[in-house]
């Protein structure tokens, strides 16, 4: 009976410690990705040279691939990515080991005519992006967004 006690104890302190863990990187998570809302609005490649690693790697809505993050920053820069206003909401994280998955749908309008968004329409794309743990430290290691048809 003692051992069964023990077993009991030690498998719900396990749970409530793995819980508390989760918690913590959820909230970590969505305090990155809400800093990368803010580093786009502002286009702030400082702050986006932290969160997204050297290897970032984008399928992006305009039906390409964006090999790496000086690619994105180049397209930030051609003003592709300028927006009056972007919101980022995560339906769902998923956790794995030293990786993070979001998925959900951003709206924004971009400031810019780009290729399936006129300036000054709002605009709704879904997303996945993909975080990992590297030296201690959480970096957005790839992204997908696609086009919702209107």
């Amino acid at each position: 009976m003692k051992k069964l006690i023990l077993l009991i104890v030690i498998t719900a302190f396990t749970v409530l410690c793995n819980a508390q863990k989760t918690d913590s990187t959820e909230a970590e998570i969505r305090r990155l990705e809400q800093k990368v809302v803010s580093a786009i609005l502002n286009a702030d490649t400082n702050t986006l040279k932290q969160v997204w690693a050297p290897e970032f790697l984008v399928n992006n809505p305009r039906n390409d691939i964006s090999g790496n993050r000086d690619t994105v920053l180049m397209i930030q820069k051609a003003g592709m990515i300028n927006y009056s206003s972007f919101e980022r909401v995560i339906e769902r994280i998923q956790f794995q080991d030293n990786i993070t998955i979001t998925m959900g749908y951003k709206t924004f309008v971009s400031r810019n005519d780009i290729p399936g968004a006129k300036a000054g329409q709002h605009y709704k794309r879904r997303f996945t992006n993909i975080w990992m743990k590297k030296s201690g430290s959480w970096q957005q290691i790839a992204r997908h967004a696609s086009i919702i048809c209107q």
